[in-house]
């Protein structure tokens, strides 16, 4: 397979450290996908939605939780789901995913699977603001691939992930020196990578230095994915403390993605 070349970032590079994970991962100016419809009957309509950015500068912080999660889950959901805060926005696969600060990226591949699809469960439960009567926190039979292909960003002070990747241009974008030892861009990953793993479970398959507004995948739909979409989160090094990277107000240390701009 031969790399494709490095696409053009569109985002403005927020004027900040650029050690600090600050700015958005997508390009401020996309459309997002939202979830439409009563629930039951709910479907996410490709391109309905608000900006990338004001989706996290003026809904995901909103008390309507229909309103906050229409366009992908907000850190409440997510504390409540997975543990910890984070943000999603529900976009169509194969738009640039950028790093936010500078750091040693690498990436990680648990499955390039649907964990919806492969263990044949609905996905509508899920859309938006969950369904609780319908949405259990673990609703599949087996492991669910956790964040499926993603990409880890780290430095001396924090650590972002970047979630549920697409397979075939994110290994495309790769530089041929980043591969680990037995991987390159011709290795069969969807054969060998086919079945959803344990969350904490995943091959590391490169590792590069990156800067802010570097493209290091785009998006897709692998992993524990109820609609593709971007999965961001940030944790701070030094006390291994999650943050929020909206602006929601339950949260002590937030508003990460606007700040500096």
């Amino acid at each position: 397979m031969t790399p494709a070349a490095t696409p053009t970032v569109t985002q403005r590079t927020p004027a900040a450290d650029p050690h600090d994970p600050v700015g958005l991962p997508l390009d401020p100016d996309s459309v997002t996908d939202r979830v439409t419809g009563p629930v039951g009957l709910r479907v996410v309509s490709s391109g309905a939605g608000a900006t990338v950015r004001e989706t996290s500068e003026r809904l995901h912080i909103s008390d309507d939780q229909e309103k906050a999660n229409a366009g992908g889950w907000d850190c409440r959901v997510h504390v409540e789901y997975e543990g910890r805060p984070a943000v999603d926005w529900y976009v169509a696969p194969g738009l640039p995913v950028n790093a936010t600060m500078d750091g040693d990226a690498t990436l990680v591949l648990n499955t390039v699977a649907n964990a919806f699809d492969y263990h044949g469960v609905p996905r509508e439960p899920y859309l938006g603001s969950p369904d609780r009567a319908r949405a259990p926190v673990s609703p599949f039979p087996g492991p669910g691939g956790g964040m499926g292909l993603y990409v880890s960003i780290t430095n001396g002070r924090y650590r972002i992930d970047l979630g549920h990747l697409s397979l075939d241009a994110t290994i495309a974008n790769l530089p041929a020196t980043a591969f680990a030892p037995g991987y390159s861009h011709a290795t069969d990953y969807a054969s060998l990578f086919a079945i959803p793993r344990g969350i904490a479970e995943g091959d590391i398959i490169a590792t590069w230095p990156v800067r802010r507004g570097d493209v290091v995948g785009f998006t897709g739909d692998t992993g524990y994915s109820e609609a593709p979409h971007l999965h961001y989160a940030i944790t701070r090094i030094a006390d291994a403390a999650p943050l929020c990277p909206t602006r929601e107000s339950r949260f002590e240390d937030n508003g990460w993605l606007l700040r500096g701009w």
